[in-house]
């Protein structure tokens, strides 16, 4: 079967009604690490799983004991009150599941009346002077950094505060994703390490009314928290289809089953799009209308992040011999009601892969929704699909840590992301179905691939990194940062260079000797590449000197644990300045922009890079004017923390 005919089948046969029913059912479950919903949206799953023709399913449990992983939390009841058991409601767990924090402690039983405080942001020390919040209740504001609400916390309970009331809403995107815009959402939140106090979330109204009221001072609020944290069980639900000659050969896809919150239809689309695929595909397969494809197609339902290390640890054999690890994250989501736009974000250029430009390819090529007027082909896309930079979403930001390309398909913007207001009704069919068409097209043209793909695959590597080329030297003709699109373009040819090269994993090393095309292949296209940059450079030279070299760059981090590190060891106020100054040279960073760049960063530095190399290529993979000095400071941080070495 070729690939316009097998388009055509999947287009006929996964169906999106069939995913928002079975995602609309998972919603129903409060899905927190080890709680009793997290348990029946799996098992409902794994029930699912059963009813296909897939050849096994399986679980693997693992403890959530606060050592190897955290502890199970499950929320039970909370209600705040203004003053008193009987004053005014301002959010209940019933009514809004998100307003707790996952992990937050309980209050004694029966509730707690009060003082309450007012900090603003409570991001800075001068928040709490001439004020006294020992004992007490503090009301936090939200802020545009999502990380504030960490650092935040940590500071109230480094002054004592008995509880915190907050309205934070993580990852505005103005116009439509702000606290202003978007009053009445009530979000998901998670405690910090540190769980010395109570938390609990409110909506926009109800923050400024009690803003309000702790400006006329003697205000006291009243909140009954109820909630378990304990040691539970985790599941890691695995569902194959075998391959045959390259059955120990995986094209894996990973979702979690774990929610931002009750109903969180955002993390209940990847497990119905996942057993929808392994349906159509089993059942293709079963029918005999496909054949069963050489290498395994593995489906994993987690708990997002601790289910894909415990996965890791367990099968080292398995995650050497994945060819890639698509993760499915926010996959059905109504694109006019959430604003949003189904997203691929690449597998990192930290990790160089032909994955990404293959599925990008396939985006444009699978069926759209609606024809053209003078032709019957559907061509005409009503789910805007489109492909951007790695983000650190989901497992995509793990699974590339153990050396296997992992891209990310989810939905953003996204006016209610782990809000209360992310209900069922916000998904569409359409969706699901355009994003599992062309993710099991990916899925079963790779664990079909063969010689003579490989060199296809090459070849669409190298004609795609040519035109990138060309289009970022053509876009940069009147700019005033030649230099550094000069650098940039180098660092992209070479990562497209080691992309094709990476497109050998899908050959054995008999199957490399008997077709010594391959490597001809590869080695005309890598050859193309050169020479494109080549002549592209050569456009952009207009005699402007290249910076002076940052001489404290020079030196070379090594890693001195074996796990990701993020930002740790900078201040978060010393963030905070960086991230004006950031913004301040390239309009294009934000504060948001060090969580991409610390992601990356954790993962260029191997012991042999420079702070500057690694700059170069952070701001080459985002289009980042970045500065090595504060990369530098980064590194610092870590080497502060223990976290890594500097020579």
């Amino acid at each position: 079967m070729n690939r316009q005919e097998l388009m055509q089948v999947l287009d006929q046969e996964i169906s999106g009604e069939r995913c928002l029913e079975s995602a609309t059912h998972i919603t129903r479950f409060y899905r927190s690490p080890g709680a009793s919903g997290y348990h029946r949206a799996t098992d409902f799953s794994a029930d699912l799983f059963r009813a296909t023709n897939v050849d096994k399913v399986w679980v693997e449990r693992y403890p959530l004991d606060g050592e190897n992983a955290t502890l199970a939390w499950e929320p039970i009841s909370a209600e705040l009150r203004v003053n008193s058991p009987s004053g005014k409601l301002l959010v209940t767990y019933e009514d809004s599941p998100s307003c707790l924090p996952w992990y937050t402690p309980s209050t004694a039983p029966g509730g707690v009346t009060l003082d309450l405080v007012d900090v603003g942001t409570g991001e800075r020390p001068e928040d709490y002077q001439n004020k006294d919040v020992k004992g007490k209740v503090v009301l936090i504001r939200s802020t545009e950094r999502a990380n504030g609400w960490a650092h935040s916390a940590t500071l109230a309970m480094d002054h004592g505060v008995a509880g915190i009331i907050t309205d934070y809403l993580l990852y505005q995107t103005a116009p439509f994703r702000t606290r202003e815009s978007l009053p009445d959402p009530v979000m998901l939140l998670r405690m910090p390490p540190r769980r010395d106090c109570w938390a609990i979330v409110v909506n926009y109204h109800a923050a400024e009314e009690l803003a309000s009221l702790a400006a006329q001072g003697g205000t006291k609020v009243f909140a009954d928290i109820q909630a378990k944290t304990f040691k539970g069980e985790g599941q890691n639900l695995f569902a194959d289809i075998t391959g045959t000659d390259k059955s120990d050969e995986y094209i894996q896809f990973v979702c979690h089953s774990t929610a931002g919150t009750k109903p969180g239809a955002n993390c209940a689309s990847g497990p119905a799009l996942s057993v929808e695929m392994a349906r159509t595909m089993s059942g293709l397969i079963a029918s005999g209308r496909i054949p069963r494809p050489r290498r395994t197609i593995r489906f994993l339902i987690n708990i997002e992040g601790q289910g894909t290390k415990d996965y890791a640890l367990k099968h080292p054999d398995a995650f050497k011999s994945t060819i890639t690890t698509i993760a499915l994250d926010s996959v059905g989501h109504d694109q006019r009601k959430s604003k949003s736009a189904l997203l691929f974000y690449r597998s990192p250029d930290s990790l160089p892969t032909f994955v990404n430009d293959f599925y990008s390819n396939l985006m444009g090529l699978t069926p759209k929704e609606t024809r053209w007027v003078f032709h019957n082909s559907p061509s005409i896309p009503f789910v805007n699909f489109v492909e951007h930079p790695y983000c650190p979403w989901s497992d995509n930001s793990s699974i590339p840590f153990y050396g296997v390309p992992s891209p990310l398909l989810m939905s953003w913007p996204d006016l209610y992301f782990h809000t209360d207001h992310l209900t069922a009704d916000n998904l569409d069919p359409d969706v699901f179905h355009r994003c599992g068409v062309t993710t099991a097209l990916a899925a079963l043209e790779l664990a079909n691939a063969g010689p003579d793909k490989t060199r296809d695959i090459m070849r669409l590597v190298g004609i795609r990194s040519q035109a990138r080329l060309s289009q970022i030297a053509l876009n940069a003709m009147d700019s005033t940062e030649k230099p550094r699109i000069r650098r940039r373009l180098a660092h992209l040819a070479k990562r497209d260079q080691q992309a094709i090269e990476s497109a050998l994993v899908l050959l054995d090393s008999d199957e490399i000797k008997q077709n010594p095309e391959v490597k001809a292949t590869m080695n005309q296209m890598q050859t193309e590449i050169g020479d494109r940059l080549e002549q592209t450079s050569s456009w952009l030279q207009d005699g402007s000197p290249e910076p002076d070299n940052f001489a404290p760059g020079e030196v070379v981090p090594k890693r001195g644990v074996n796990r990701r590190v993020g930002l740790s060891g900078v201040d978060y106020l010393d963030l905070i300045t960086m991230a004006e100054e950031m913004e301040a040279r390239d309009p294009k960073m934000r504060y948001d922009s060090l969580r991409i760049i610390g992601d990356e960063l954790w993962m260029f530095i191997d012991g042999k890079r420079t702070v500057n190399q690694i700059a170069e290529a952070i701001g080459a993979e985002f289009d980042f004017d970045l500065e090595p000095r504060h990369i530098l400071k980064i590194v610092q941080g870590m080497a502060k923390e223990g976290l890594v070495t500097v020579g």
